[in-house]
C-alpha cells in the first residue's frame, strides 16, 4: 500500500529512483571501455559532491560505486540485465544514511523492497511488469533502443519509483542542451506528466555523443542523498576509460 502522507511529497518520492539513475553499460560497442567515471558537481555551488564509477562485471551484471571526493566509497549498486535491459533488477545500499533498495523481476512482476534509512521500517510490494516500464539505469538502454523515434517525437514511459512501490508517468523527447554542453551533442529531457509531480521535480536533461550514443552529461536531481537524507541538483560529467 502507498502511504498517503508520503504520496503528498512527490519530490522526495521521485528523486529516489529516477534522478541520477541513467547510465548503464548495456548495448555499448565491443570496443567501448569497461569503466566509466561520472563526477557529480553541485548545480548550486559548483563543488564536487561525489563520483560514480560504473563497471561491467560480465554481459549481464554491472556495478556502480559511489565515492566521496576523498575517494571513500559510501554507496554501491549492482544491476542485473539478464531478464531485461530496460527494466533490470538491481540492489543499492547508501551507507550515508542506510537507505537500501532491492528490485527483483520474478516472472511478470517486480518484487520491490525499500528502506528509507537505518531507522525506518522496510516496505515491500509486488508491482506488475507492464508495457513501457523503465527501471533505474534501464533508461539508458531505452534511449539507445528508441534513438531514432525520440529524435522526431516524444514518448511516454512508466518509471518505477521503489520508495512508492509504483510507477510514475514521464515523457521523453529531444530538447535543447544545457549551456556549455558539447556543441554536437544530442540532448533528451525526462519530464513528469503529472502536473503535481511537475511542480516539484524539474526535468532531467541528458546529453549523448551522437556518433556512438554514449552518455556525456546528466543534469538533474541526484539519486544519492547526503547524511541528512537530502538530494541535491547535480551536473554529472562522464569520462570513459
Amino acid at each position: 500500500m502507498i502511504r498517503s502522507a508520503r504520496f503528498t511529497t512527490p519530490k522526495r518520492a521521485i528523486v529516489v529512483a529516477v534522478c541520477g539513475a541513467v547510465l548503464s553499460l548495456v548495448n555499448v560497442a565491443h570496443a567501448a571501455p569497461e569503466k566509466i567515471i561520472g563526477s557529480a558537481y553541485s548545480l548550486k555551488t559548483g563543488a564536487l559532491l561525489y563520483r560514480e564509477t560504473h563497471q561491467r562485471l560480465d554481459d549481464n551484471t554491472h556495478k556502480v560505486d559511489y565515492s566521496e571526493p576523498n575517494g571513500r566509497i559510501f554507496a554501491r549498486k549492482t544491476l542485473d540485465f539478464s531478464q531485461s535491459q530496460i527494466a533490470p533488477s538491481f540492489s543499492q545500499l547508501n551507507e550515508r544514511n542506510g537507505e537500501t533498495i532491492d528490485v527483483k523481476q520474478v516472472e511478470d512482476r517486480l518484487q520491490v523492497n525499500y528502506l528509507e534509512n537505518s531507522a525506518s521500517e522496510r516496505e515491500e510490494e509486488s508491482v506488475p511488469l507492464v508495457s513501457g516500464m523503465v527501471v533505474d539505469a534501464g533508461f539508458d538502454a531505452f534511449v539507445k533502443q528508441y534513438w531514432d523515434a525520440l529524435a522526431g517525437k516524444k514518448m511516454d514511459i512508466e518509471y518505477l519509483v521503489p520508495s512508492q512501490q509504483r510507477t510514475f508517468s514521464f515523457r521523453v523527447g529531444k530538447t535543447t542542451c544545457v549551456e556549455n554542453t558539447r556543441s554536437d551533442a544530442f540532448c533528451f529531457a525526462l519530464t513528469p506528466v503529472s502536473w503535481l509531480v511537475k511542480m516539484a521535480v524539474d526535468p532531467i536533461v541528458v546529453a549523448y555523443d551522437p556518433s556512438n550514443k554514449t552518455l556525456l552529461r546528466f543534469t538533474g536531481r541526484a539519486n544519492i542523498c547526503d547524511e541528512n537524507g537530502n538530494y541535491q541538483s547535480v551536473d554529472i560529467q562522464y569520462r570513459y576509460l
